[in-house]
């Protein structure tokens, strides 16, 4: 852990002005304000804010009315990991999010609420924390180490689309498994059963708030992240958590052709994709 980040409170939203309300409020607090990181370079910006949702004992997570971050959902999908303690406030009292109270050490409807309990408790921690998560694809893996590809779950946008394509890939290769999303929270507690997190957006919805969650936790435990996001304007730091992107038409050839995530074998049917691609544009 970085030493700066031991007492510090990561303040998680959409880049509205609660953040300084909440700092001018509690002047004793430390805060790490992700709007002080890098935002030039998407890489730089996500290695940062999740760096800090990770490390930061304390997140406190606001959703003003009407405003549903999306990086806000995977940033604490790697704080809950963690075990770091999560503040919630989330405004949208007629439509509130089960998976934010389900994750929230405390739960508030209002920042005043929020501000009143941390002036209340001032050096809060969390208790329970994990500083070091298990790692599915440690840094320094072996070359000759099988990083298996056994077990997808599939979340997102759950679609006719996304199952034809599961159900084609079942079909080819019926040793792997294909898991659907059903109850996120209960899906986040067996993350490391999965192999491979497969998060499909179709273009006919917004971001699915439960998938960055998951994309999220995945991204803490170094579990590889493969991305269909049919949007033509794509969301940049969702596309900086995953390993992989492909398109519907595609997904169902890396689920089939790629039978160890170990880099020194998975590139090489990356390059027999693009070599593919490549050959089958020039022959039009």
């Amino acid at each position: 852990m970085n030493m700066d980040n031991r007492q510090k409170i990561y303040l998680i939203g959409s880049f509205a002005s609660f953040r300084d309300r909440i700092i001018d409020a509690l002047p004793d607090a430390d805060f790490a304000d992700p709007r002080n990181h890098h935002q030039a370079s998407c890489t730089k910006m996500v290695y940062e804010d999740m760096l800090e949702a990770e490390e930061c004992p304390v997140a406190l997570a606001v959703f003003p009315r009407g405003k549903r971050g999306t990086m806000s959902y995977a940033e604490l999908g790697a704080s809950a990991v963690h075990r770091n303690r999560i503040i919630c406030v989330d405004e949208d009292t007629e439509n509130p999010d089960p998976l934010l109270r389900k994750i929230s050490s405390e739960y508030f409807t209002s920042i005043d609420d929020a501000i009143d309990f941390l002036k209340e408790n001032p050096g809060l921690s969390a208790g329970n924390r994990i500083g070091n998560v298990e790692s599915r694809y440690p840094a320094g893996t072996s070359p000759e180490s099988v990083v298996p590809m056994q077990k997808i779950y599939i979340c997102g946008t759950i679609d006719e689309k996304i199952k034809r394509a599961a159900w084609a890939a079942d079909g080819i290769s019926p040793d792997k498994y294909f898991i659907f999303r059903e109850d996120t929270y209960e899906d986040f507690r067996k993350i490391l059963d999965y192999d491979l997190v497969l998060a499909y957006f179709s273009s006919k919805e917004d971001w699915d708030r439960d998938a960055c969650f998951m994309m999220g936790a995945a991204y803490a435990h170094d579990i590889s992240i493969l991305i269909v996001d049919e949007h033509e304007w794509k969301y940049p730091p969702l596309q900086a958590l995953a390993r992989r992107h492909t398109t519907i038409e595609h997904v169902v050839e890396y689920l089939t052709e790629v039978q160890d995530l170990n880099i020194s074998r998975e590139a090489v049917n990356m390059y027999n994709f693009f070599k593919r691609d490549m050959n089958g544009k020039k022959g039009r």
